[in-house]
């Protein structure tokens, strides 16, 4: 059961409609992860009609397809003598002339904030958004929850600020975004796609990867693991703002299951 004080306060924010805005819900669905988990089951064996906040909360930031514990990887920056000082630096005053240090030096940039990556091909994930929807608005309670399936596999990274790196990049996004297989191969990514955001939904980047090649699956639903892997840097830097991201996100297929059947 939800405390009586926090029930008020979304029972309120329901009626406001204030749940709208992705600040705000983004606050309370952090706040229904703090409560304690309930008995029953997982919020999937249920149908999407009868899903709570908690269910939706449970299923969009930590989940088969979103797991809590995406990791961010360090970056590695090129270390150098400075023949003039002496000095090690990664800014040399003579490129040219400055001699490399050996061994991989770890850059002491502030760590970077929680990324969400989204299993976002999954019915399970879109039905919850479409939930969200409906209890932040009793006027869209009557409304059916429906999606299709989609033709790629399609995995998004939320959020303004990861959004601003990525369409700005340095790199071929084809090169540093990739899946790694159990099988120990890759499957390239094929597309990208940029969501602005409203004032319903965060600005997101969603990366399709293929579901078939020549008639072929791509990605074996009994797979143990699946790692999404996304590097970028921006090529116009922002003063006091993260303007390199490097990630991996570990998914399981296997537990990627509704009633028993695969949802990817």
């Amino acid at each position: 059961m939800l405390p009586d004080n926090f029930a008020h306060i979304l029972s309120i924010d329901l009626g406001k409609g204030s749940l709208d805005r992705p600040m705000m819900r983004r606050f309370t669905l952090v706040a229904l992860l703090a409560l304690p988990a309930l008995p029953g089951g997982t919020p999937w064996d249920k149908v999407p009609e009868k899903w709570n906040l908690a269910d939706v909360s449970r299923i969009l930031q930590d989940s088969p397809w979103s797991p809590a514990g995406v990791m961010l990887e360090r970056e590695y920056n090129p270390r150098y003598t400075d023949p003039q000082t002496g000095l090690v630096t990664e800014t040399p005053s003579n490129p040219n002339n400055a001699s490399p240090v050996p061994g991989i030096q770890i850059s002491r940039s502030k760590p970077q904030p929680k990324v969400p990556v989204i299993w976002w091909s999954s019915k399970t994930i879109r039905l919850a958004r479409q939930r969200l929807r409906q209890l932040s608005n009793p006027a869209l309670a009557g409304e059916p929850l429906q999606v299709d399936e989609l033709p790629d596999y399609i995995l998004v990274i939320e959020g303004s600020e990861p959004q601003r790196i990525l369409k700005d990049a340095k790199e071929d996004l084809h090169d540093s975004v990739f899946l790694e297989l159990t099988s120990g191969m890759t499957l390239e990514l094929e597309s990208m796609h940029f969501f602005n955001g409203t004032e319903q939904e965060e600005p997101r980047v969603e990366f399709h990867f293929p579901r078939q090649i020549e008639g072929r699956d791509t990605l074996d639903p009994e797979s143990v693991r699946i790692v999404f892997h996304c590097k970028a840097a921006a090529k116009t830097p922002r003063p006091g703002r993260d303007n390199t991201l490097a990630l991996r996100a570990e998914f399981k297929p296997r537990a990627m299951r509704v009633h028993g059947v695969p949802d990817l």
